[in-house]
């Protein structure tokens, strides 16, 4: 913090510490400048705005899509589900689809039977977010629900007291 002083000798003063004089706000009445390194500057900048990239990179949720026909095998089934539990678990969302070809749509009664017995088996760990029942293509988006992902987490084991306390003593 120097005050008020005259352009050339904010220059001066900038050239004198081998620094840049920078301009932090130009519309001020006397516009504010800093001495700084400038490329330091920039250089620390972009590494702030690329571990903010990397922050919500990490906080955002994928699409994972499991596919199955109406008539699938109770162990295909189970592969499915349990793909979708680990999904679930890592904060991914997930949809679930059911092609329908040709004369498959006449079944299309068990195909929405099928998404259903799958959202149940998933239980509290999706939520629905959104589905589709009318087309050829039946699915059902499940995004994961954050209370029941607390849940499924360890929580902290804490030791024993008791044993921790007592000392053995040899007389």
């Amino acid at each position: 913090m120097v005050g008020v002083v005259s352009t050339s000798q904010a220059l001066q003063m900038a050239e004198d510490a081998e620094l840049d004089l920078v301009i932090v706000s130009p519309d001020a009445d006397p516009p504010v400048v800093r001495i700084m390194d400038y490329s330091k500057y920039r250089y620390e900048q972009q590494k702030k705005k690329r571990d903010q990239q990397k922050k919500s990179a990490a906080s955002r949720m994928d699409l994972k899509e499991l596919k199955m026909g109406y008539n699938i095998d109770e162990h295909d089934y189970s592969v499915r589900l349990k793909a979708a539990r680990k999904f679930l678990k890592d904060g991914d969302k997930v949809k679930v689809i059911v092609n329908l070809k040709g004369r498959e749509n006449e079944f299309r009664n068990i195909a929405i039977e099928l998404i259903r017995r799958f959202q149940n088996d998933v239980g509290e760990l999706g939520a629905e977010e959104a589905k589709n029942f009318r087309d050829r293509n039946i699915f059902i988006i499940l995004v994961p629900n954050k209370a029941a992902l607390q849940k499924t987490q360890d929580p902290p084991k804490k030791k024993d007291k008791s044993a921790a306390d007592e000392v053995s003593a040899s007389v």
